[in-house]
């Protein structure tokens, strides 16, 4: 996989390919922060309501010439990165708060935790609009096929609004001495501290980066289907 002058070249199944890259639009950017920051209020106490995970639960198809049907699709959780100058900060402090929680409780940190990921999500500025974001728990089908062939769809639904979106994308595997790697995996801790000490951050062999590629307007009515970018 290389990446040039906003093109990311790669090779499947014997021929070489080629995609230009786009950044997430506004319109889901926007959806992204703001029901997250949403959801953290809830969970704060600040707003009324139930907290809204759509944002971060999407449906990731990946396809394989193994198989009788060749397309698998599974739920992942997934995420918003900053800029590469603030990951390294971030995960230090994300880090920091997952050891106060494992000396104080998990429960006792609990608003402490939310509130550095409210201050987070309601910066904007900070965040890279070219990267989604992943983590690889079981190295099952999705895996294997995106070894295969690491073009993929994920497919967003917004069971509140009925926003729906779905982007076509290429996807790359980051190891753990990358920073990317870090503050992905931090970030997953922080909000899902494992209560077994010896359970380590980096336990998970890979993240995964998601350039998107195409965007198409997946929400039911006139424009369904439509492509965003």
């Amino acid at each position: 996989m290389k990446f040039e002058n906003g093109y990311v070249s790669l090779e499947v199944k014997g021929y070489e390919r080629q995609y230009k890259l786009h950044q997430l639009n506004e319109d889901f950017f926007n959806w992204q922060l703001q029901t997250r920051a949403k959801g953290l209020k809830v969970f704060l106490g600040v707003e009324k309501g139930v907290p809204n995970f759509s944002p971060h639960t999407v449906v990731m198809s990946t396809y394989s010439e193994k198989t009788e049907f060749g397309i698998n699709s599974c739920i992942k959780g997934l995420g918003l990165v900053p800029k590469d100058e603030y990951l390294e900060d971030l995960s230090k402090k994300a880090l920091g708060l997952i050891e106060l929680a494992r000396e104080k409780g998990i429960n006792e940190t609990f608003k402490e935790r939310v509130q550095f990921l409210l201050e987070l999500y309601e910066k904007p500025e900070i965040f890279n609009k070219n990267v989604l974001s992943s983590i690889e728990m079981y190295y099952k089908r999705s895996y294997q096929n995106v070894l295969e062939d690491p073009r993929a769809t994920l497919l967003f639904y917004d069971q509140m609004s009925g926003y729906s979106i779905m982007f076509n994308v290429v996807v790359q595997l980051v190891p753990r001495e990358d920073p990317f790697y870090r503050y992905v995996t931090a970030i997953h801790d922080l909000f899902h501290v494992p209560k077994d000490p010896k359970i380590k951050i980096d336990r998970y062999e890979f993240a995964y980066k998601f350039w998107p590629i195409e965007a198409y307007d997946k929400t039911p009515g006139p424009k369904a289907s439509s492509q965003i970018f």
